[in-house]
Formats: structure tokens, C-alpha cells, sequence
């Protein structure tokens, strides 16, 4: 399934994995003219995962891996004869590690990226650091610097300048000269200064889990009893976090709160948190975006009347879900590439590969998948709802939402369906994007205007 090279081009390990029996095997070697032996296994059915080696160094017999050992993801050294963890490298307290960072010439391990409310770097490499330390101090404490990429010398840098209220920009950096030269715009058609501004909250779920979430809030207005946009990230198994985000700037744009939950489940947090959401598709995970609306509510800033959830993908299930189960609480729901039938998404896994695990995941999600499926309960909906989807989208098939509207309709509810013929699941082109944008404002000016 996957081979991993060191520096010098040798296919060092490799990842086996059976389908039908869901277990993994990690085959290591030292160098070409040895035989791969098979040094650990893992059963997928029992929450088993390998340890795999992401940097050989130059010591032959070590490696650096990520190990979720204590609970979080962090960085390890790793014998590569005993295959054991040895010393812990780096761990970023509450938080996953997303990336490994190496030198020029792949032997050493100079930076990890992580995210808390932001996007972080952890420099190893002290000339790095320091680097980094006059990058920040150049672009000021309301802007984040990324180091994206470098020459071997590392005296030529591309840095990503940027926060969440602006698109964000591109430069070179020599360190030489000292000079930071403009290469690219990101959104140049976007004029500075009219992004509203982001920040992390934290509240609390019924059943007593700390949940943390993005709030936006619309510039020039008031933080008071402002309509309110639900949007839940789409695929369970990611976050959001404090960055520019073209969806939520929009509709902070005419005047909506957003409030992005990262719902239990999500990534990022652990492996204690990502597990919370097992089995748990619209039932807790649905409960956690309620009382995200509630503490909004509390807060002052929510008109409790003027709530509508909104997402993509799983985030667009999670609106059909609302719209269906939680109608009291939002007063409409918008849904693009949204699953509404999960028997049915089994069904089409199907025909990929590793169709079984891809099942697994589904089970593990949702046990029961009839009794959480929306499309089993057109007639529970009781808000208007928009439906978008892509013709084109391999990942979730467009049928998920025409079949919805089609019940929807024949129960007699306020829904409109819109499906974009060229679109696929990730808003790939710009016209597919401008129509959604321009769908979603009628719709909110219709039924829950700003």
C-alpha cells in the first residue's frame, strides 16, 4: 500500500494492508540487497495501528515517528532493531502534531507543525528559529508568517503572510539581504481590510465535554443579538481552526455571526476526543452544535430566532439532520454535498478500494444507519431547507441530494434543490463557488435575513 524511502533513495519500509481480514503489516529492511521482514502487525477491528517510520536518520538502526502512545500525537525517536519508542521529542500539551518538518538532506528532524487556535511551528533547526523569530517581528502580531518552502542552502525562503481576516500573500525571503519580495496575491480581487475578525471560544456540551469553536463575528455591527450561521466542518475527522476562510467571510460579510464547533469527534484534540464520536453521527455530534447555539445564545450574541446551520459534506448532514430533528432550534438549514442516506453511501463504497474498511468507518460512526439517515424522516423536516450539489462529485454522489429533495417535496416541505452540473465535491471551480454564494444569500435573505 505505501513504501517509504530514506535520504538516499532506498526503500527502507513498507505498509501491507489485507482488506478482507482488515490487518496491516510493517515490512522494514536496511538496505537494498536485504530481504523486507515483516516486524509488526495490526488489526484494524481492534483500534490497532502501526508505528511508521516517517525520517531515517542517519544512524541506520533510528527513526522519528509520531505515537499517539500518551493520548496525543507526538514525536518519538524509534529503534529501528527492536522496533520500540524511545524518547519523546515534542508534544504540543492538549494538541495533536499534524507534520514533521526535515533538513536538506532528510536525516534530521527540523521543525513539527501543530495547531491549537492557529497554525504553529516548532522550530529545531536554531538558524530556522531565529529566522522565524524576524519574519514575526516584521509582519506584526495580527498576521501569521509560514515558512513554506526553501532552498537546500536554506537562504532563500517562500513565506506565506496572512491571518484570518485577509486572503493572505506570498513572498521570497533572502536572507542575505534581509529583503522580502512580493511573488503572489492570494484572492487579489479582494480588497484589504474587510475581513471580520476571528477568535477561539470554548464552551461546554450537556454531557460536560469541553468543546472549542471559531466564532466570526460581522464588522461594524454590534455583538448583540446577531442572526447566527451554524457551520459544522464537513468530513467528522478534521477541525477548524482561527485561518481565512472564504465561506465564513462571506457570510460575515452581510452581517451573520459564524459559529464554527469543532463537535466531538473532531481531530486535533486526541485520541481520547476523536473517539467521543463514535457512533455517535446525529445524535451527540448533533447535540454538541445545539449547545454550541445555546452558549451563543447565553452569551448575548444569538438572536435565538434567527439561527440557520449551514455546512458541507458531513457538515451538510449535519444540516439535514438539524433541519429534521432540531427544527425548534434553527429556523432554516442549508446542505451542499450533505449525506442523507447512509445505507446508501455504504452501498457505493462499494466500488472502491478498501470498501470494507471504508464500511467499517461507517459502522463505527453510526451503528444504526436507518434510524439517523434523513432521508427516512422527509416528514419530520420543519424548516425550509436549500439542497446544492455537484453532478460530478465522486466522494459523496449526487443522488444523496436529488433523492432528498424528492421526499422532501412529496412531503409537502419548503425545500429548493439546486445541482450544479459541473461541480464536484470541492468547489474546484470558481463558477461552481459563485453560484453556491449567490444561492445561499437568496436563500438567507428570504428566510433568515440579516
Amino acid at each position: 500500500m505505501e513504501y517509504f524511502a530514506d535520504s538516499e533513495g532506498v526503500i527502507r519500509a513498507a505498509r501491507h494492508y489485507d482488506d478482507q481480514r482488515r490487518r496491516s503489516r510493517l515490512l522494514v529492511r536496511a538496505t537494498n540487497d536485504d530481504k523486507f521482514v515483516e516486524t509488526s502487525r495490526a488489526d484494524r477491528r481492534r483500534d490497532e495501528r502501526l508505528t511508521i517510520p516517517k525520517i531515517f536518520t542517519a544512524d541506520p538502526a533510528k527513526a522519528i515517528v509520531t505515537s499517539q502512545k500518551n493520548g496525543f500525537n507526538a514525536v518519538y525517536e524509534y529503534d529501528l532493531t527492536r522496533m520500540e519508542l524511545g524518547e519523546k521529542l515534542f508534544s504540543a500539551p492538549g494538541y495533536d502534531i499534524i507534520d514533521l518538518i526535515t533538513s536538506s538532506d532528510g536525516k534530521q528532524l527540523t521543525g513539527v507543525r501543530y495547531i491549537d487556535t492557529q497554525r504553529r511551528v516548532r522550530w529545531f533547526d536554531p538558524d530556522l528559529a531565529k529566522i522565524q523569530a524576524n519574519i514575526d517581528k516584521a509582519v506584526g502580531p495580527d498576521r501569521t508568517a509560514d515558512i513554506v518552502s526553501m532552498n537546500r542552502n536554506h537562504d532563500i525562503l517562500l513565506v506565506r503572510v496572512g491571518s484570518s481576516t485577509e486572503p493572505g500573500r506570498y513572498y521570497f525571503y533572502n536572507i542575505a539581504s534581509g529583503l522580502m519580495t512580493l511573488y503572489a496575491k492570494v484572492n487579489a480581487d479582494i480588497p484589504a481590510n474587510i475581513g471580520a475578525s476571528t477568535k477561539t471560544i470554548h464552551y461546554k456540551s450537556r454531557d460536560g465535554v469541553d468543546i472549542q469553536a471559531v466564532l466570526t463575528l460581522p464588522r461594524g455591527r454590534d455583538a448583540r443579538n446577531l442572526p447566527l450561521i451554524l457551520l459544522p466542518h464537513g468530513d467528522p475527522s478534521v477541525r477548524d481552526y482561527e485561518q481565512w476562510d472564504w465561506m465564513t467571510q462571506f457570510l460575515a460579510n452581510r452581517g451573520y455571526a459564524v459559529l464554527q464547533p469543532n463537535y466531538r469527534g473532531s481531530s486535533g484534540f486526541g485520541k481520547a476526543f476523536s473517539d467521543l464520536g463514535d457512533g455517535q453521527w446525529g445524535l451527540k455530534m448533533q447535540d454538541d452544535l445545539i449547545d454550541a447555539v445555546g452558549w451563543a445564545v447565553k452569551q448575548d450574541l444569538a438572536d435565538t430566532k434567527r439561527v440557520c446551520i449551514m455546512g458541507i459534506s458531513y457538515g451538510g448532514y449535519a444540516a439535514m439532520r438539524g433541519a429534521q430533528r432540531d427544527g425548534t432550534t434553527y429556523r432554516c438549514a442549508i446542505s451542499y454535498a450533505g449525506v442523507s442516506d447512509l445505507g446508501g453511501m455504504a452501498r457505493y463504497g462499494d466500488r472502491f478500494l478498501y470498501s470494507n474498511s471504508y464500511k467499517d468507518n461507517l459502522k463505527e460512526e453510526a451503528p444504526d444507519f436507518a434510524s439517523v439517515s434523513p432521508i427516512n424522516f422527509a416528514a419530520d423536516f420543519t424548516v425550509p431547507i436549500l439542497l446544492m450539489h455537484g453532478a460530478k462529485d465522486l466522494r459523496i454522489p449526487v443522488h444523496q441530494s436529488h433523492q432528498m429533495a424528492q421526499k422532501l417535496e412529496s412531503a409537502g416541505k419548503t425545500v429548493r434543490y439546486v445541482e450544479q452540473k459541473e461541480a464536484d465535491h470541492h468547489f474546484t471551480r470558481e463558477a461552481d463557488r459563485i453560484e453556491f454564494l449567490k444561492e445561499v444569500e437568496t436563500f438567507l435573505n428570504r428566510y433568515n435575513p440579516a
